[in-house]
Formats: C-alpha cells, sequence, structure tokens
C-alpha cells in the first residue's frame, strides 16, 4: 500500500507539473487556467497530506484541516473551469462557498468530538455533493466535440460521490453502533481520490486535444475560404488591371487622334488669320484687335494640346539622351515664345560660352518651355525676367527669376502636382499640369527643381539643377505604366 501511496504521490506531481506547463502555453484557452490551477492545488493538498496525523485529538485532527481546505478549492477550481471550456456559465459562488465551509465544519466537528472522523467524513461528502453537483446536468447534456465527457467522466463523478457517501453513511451507522474511529484519510480512500483524480486529469487532457484538434479544423477552414476569397480577389484585380490598361491604351490612342486632328484646323486657323492681318491693313483698330485675339486664343488652344500630350508622355516617355549646346535649345525655346515677348523680356546671363550636356532634347525642351511661359505668364508684359545659366560640377544650373505674383509660401510644397494651382491664379487661364509635366521629366532625367521668393520677396525663383548624365533605369516599362494606371 505504502508504495502504491508513493507512486500516486509522485504521478500527482508530474500531473501539477504538466498542469502548469498547460497554463502556461495554452491560458488563453477559456477554462484551461482554472483546471490547470485545480490541479495544481490538488498536488499541494497531496503535499500537505503527508504531515496529516491520524490519531484522536483536536491537534492531531488539525493536521488535515489544510489538505481538507486546498482539497476543497481545488474541485470548485475544476468544475468552473470544466464549465467555462464549455462554455457554460461558471457558479462563482462555489470556490469561496467550498472553502468557507470546510473552514468551518472541520474545526467545528472536532470541537464536538475530536475523536469521531465520521463528523468529518459527512462534512466533505456533503460538500463533495454540492461541488460535483453542479457539474452533473452540464455533463448531462453535453453535446459537441466534448460530448464524450457524458459517458467518461460523468460516470466517473457519479462512482466516486457514490463510493464517498457510502463510506460516510457506513461510518455514521458505524457510529451509532459505538465505533468511533478518530481517522479522516484512509489509505483505500486515499487512492480512490487519487485514481479519480488522474481519470479527470487525463479527461482534461483529451478535452485539451478535442478543442485543439477542433480549432485546427475550423481555422483550415477559415484558412481554405481566405485563400479562395484572395483567389478570388486576384482574379478580379487581374481583370481590372486588364480593363484599365486596354482602357489606358484606348485613352491614349484617342488623345493622339484628338491632338492630330485639332493641330491641323488650328494651323489652318493661324494661318489664316495671319494672312488677313498681312493683307487687310486698312481694317479699323478693332478688327486688328480681333484677329489679334484670334491668333491668341489659337496659341492657347495649341499650348494647351502641347501640354496635354506632354502631360501623356510624362508616364510612357524613354529618355534619349545626346550631346547638345543647352544655350542653343534654350535660345530656340525663347523664339518659340515669341508671341508673349520672349525676345524683349527674358534677360539671358552666363549663356554666352557653350554649355554641352547629355539630355534629351525633347524633355528639357518641354522644361524650359513650361517654366519660362509660367514666369512671363504670371508676371505683367513690361516685368523682365532673368534666366541664368551656369555650370554645377559636371551639370548645370539654370535659374529663372520673375518679378510676378509669385507662389504663397504655404503652397510651395503642393506646386507639381497634376492639376493644382496657386491660389492666387485664379485670374489667369491656366490647367495646373505645367509644373507636373516639368516635375516628371526631371524626375526622368534626375535632376531638382525649387521654388523660392524672388528678389524682395517679389515674384518667384525657380532653380533647376540636372546631372551631367541621366541615370539608368533599371525598371521595365510594363512597371511604369502600371504605376501611372
Amino acid at each position: 500500500m505504502n508504495t502504491l501511496l508513493i507512486l500516486l504521490f509522485i504521478m500527482t506531481m508530474l500531473n501539477a507539473a504538466v498542469s502548469a506547463a498547460i497554463w502556461a502555453t495554452y491560458r488563453h484557452l477559456a477554462g484551461v487556467p482554472l483546471i490547470a490551477g485545480g490541479f495544481i492545488v490538488g498536488a499541494l493538498a497531496a503535499v500537505v497530506g503527508i504531515f496529516y496525523n491520524p490519531a484522536p485529538g483536536l491537534r492531531a485532527g488539525m493536521t488535515g484541516f489544510p489538505p481538507a481546505v486546498l482539497i476543497a478549492a481545488s474541485v470548485p477550481l475544476c468544475v468552473n473551469g470544466v464549465m467555462v471550456f464549455l462554455g457554460v456559465t461558471p457558479k462563482r459562488w462555489l470556490l469561496p462557498f467550498s472553502v468557507i465551509f470546510t473552514m468551518i465544519y472541520w474545526p467545528l466537528a472536532l470541537l464536538i468530538n475530536p475523536a469521531d472522523g465520521s463528523l468529518r467524513s459527512i462534512g466533505a461528502s456533503t460538500l463533495g455533493v454540492i461541488s460535483f453537483g453542479t457539474a452533473v446536468p452540464v455533463l448531462w447534456r453535453l453535446k459537441g466535440d466534448c460530448g464524450w465527457l457524458r459517458y467518461t467522466l460523468l460516470p466517473a463523478v457519479l462512482i466516486h460521490l457514490a463510493i464517498h457517501i457510502g463510506w460516510s453513511v457506513y461510518r455514521v451507522s458505524l457510529r451509532l453502533d459505538g465505533v468511533i474511529d478518530p481517522r479522516m484519510f484512509f489509505p483505500w480512500t486515499v487512492v480512490e481520490s487519487a485514481i479519480a483524480h488522474h481519470l479527470w486529469f487525463i479527461c482534461f487532457l483529451t478535452m485539451l486535444g478535442a478543442r485543439l484538434q477542433s480549432s485546427l479544423r475550423q481555422r483550415n477552414v477559415e484558412l481554405a475560404q481566405e485563400v479562395e476569397h484572395r483567389r478570388h480577389l486576384e482574379q478580379q484585380l487581374a481583370a481590372t488591371l486588364a480593363a484599365e490598361r486596354q482602357l489606358h491604351a484606348e485613352h491614349r490612342q484617342l488623345l493622339h487622334i484628338v491632338a492630330h486632328e485639332i493641330r491641323t484646323p488650328l494651323a489652318g486657323i493661324d494661318r489664316a488669320t495671319e494672312m488677313l492681318q498681312l493683307t487687310c491693313q486698312e481694317l479699323p483698330a478693332t478688327g486688328q484687335r480681333r484677329l489679334a485675339d484670334i491668333r491668341d486664343g489659337v496659341r492657347r488652344v495649341g499650348g494647351l494640346v502641347e501640354r496635354v500630350m506632354d502631360e501623356e508622355r510624362a508616364g510612357h516617355v524613354r529618355p534619349r539622351p545626346e550631346m547638345l549646346d543647352v544655350s542653343g535649345l534654350l535660345a530656340n525655346v525663347l523664339q518659340g515664345l515669341a508671341h508673349m515677348g520672349a525676345a524683349t523680356r527674358v534677360q539671358l546671363s552666363g549663356a554666352a560660352a557653350c554649355l554641352p550636356l547629355m539630355v534629351d532634347p525633347a524633355l528639357l525642351s518641354a522644361i524650359l518651355r513650361n517654366l519660362l511661359e509660367n514666369a512671363l505668364k504670371y508676371s505683367s508684359s513690361d516685368s523682365p525676367v532673368q534666366v541664368t545659366l551656369a555650370r554645377d560640377g559636371n551639370g548645370l544650373l539654370l535659374t529663372i527669376t520673375d518679378r510676378g505674383i509669385g507662389i504663397p509660401p504655404l503652397e510651395r510644397a503642393s506646386i507639381g502636382q497634376r492639376f493644382y494651382r496657386a491660389s492666387n491664379t485664379n485670374r489667369q487661364v491656366g490647367t495646373g499640369l505645367g509644373l507636373f509635366i516639368v516635375r516628371r521629366f526631371l524626375t526622368e532625367m534626375g535632376g531638382e527643381m525649387r521654388h523660392d521668393p524672388g528678389p524682395d520677396n517679389c515674384g518667384t525663383l525657380v532653380t533647376l539643377r540636372l546631372p551631367p548624365h541621366p541615370p539608368v533605369r533599371t525598371a521595365p516599362q510594363p512597371e511604369r505604366e502600371l504605376a501611372h494606371a
């Protein structure tokens, strides 16, 4: 018997160690901390029970008080933990009731008769019926992934209660016959309780495994649904992307057709108006002004077409750099802006020497044209525009200074966004594409642009820096088209 008790004691300690590991690992599962805590407290009861003295007397009887209190605490913890684990509302009153009831009946039974263990046995059996009785209806109605407890743990609980109730009734009958025994715990009752303890622990492990397996199955189902959902979204995204590419290609084609169809009549209108100006000298001043307004409108629409085309090219253009003279390219741009008075208003400095640079002439021409148009348009017709060309190491430093309306300080960071126009430009016709095109082309060329206030905080100072060679682009063309889309 002693060997069996030692073996059961060692197994109880192992159960406590495993319970502590389960608590640390699966404490996120509802009810697991309570059940694990109950087995740990039960192991402490076994440790304290080593010092139990079954001899008669009040002092000897109180040596069984600590293990009795610990047992009274461990059973409600396990019962409530099982309820929480199974999704049932626990009996929160059970733990304090069990501890307080034990702290009352044990000393009271010893005070009544310290030599009579049957009184304590009746109190323990009563508490066991109350504690386990709260779990019996739950186990009886149990269904789902832990429904097997109805045929395993429930019979074990009923058998355990029947044994202890029967033992208490037997001891009371002996007491009535005059046989008084001071012992509360007997070896065979300890063995039976230990076997029940280990059976409950095995059920606990099986419950945990069943719950984890059920959670894993549920998670696998959710993952499969998520994968299917993502696959569906991926297919939708691929279809949307293909439609977007097709729509963008059609947009570009339509834009090219419209631009071509507009340029031809615009050129005809401009030439016809110019011919009228040359041949109809006898027209009154109002007629001449009307012809000039027509030519200005034609140039404005033509400039808009060019900017829209430049903006379209900004997302798809491949730079084709070549060595050229920047000062010569600037002169050609100024000649194209003669209608805005560029020949008389633009003052060049530092451009006497040849400034060769490896750059795409089409991109640089568009950059210079848009910057100079802004400087001329947003300043008065009699104010000069200062353009400075200089070397910046092996690269180029270009500044354009005007005395126009300037850029509000809080809006400088937004300048260059598509269709964005400063708040003080409402009186001037524009689309907000010019500086956007400039920034896009500068990105392709590896250049930088900065806007600052002009001299005496009047107008705008644009600083443009270009490297000696354009950067090497490693991104394939389809990625750039996708980013643009």
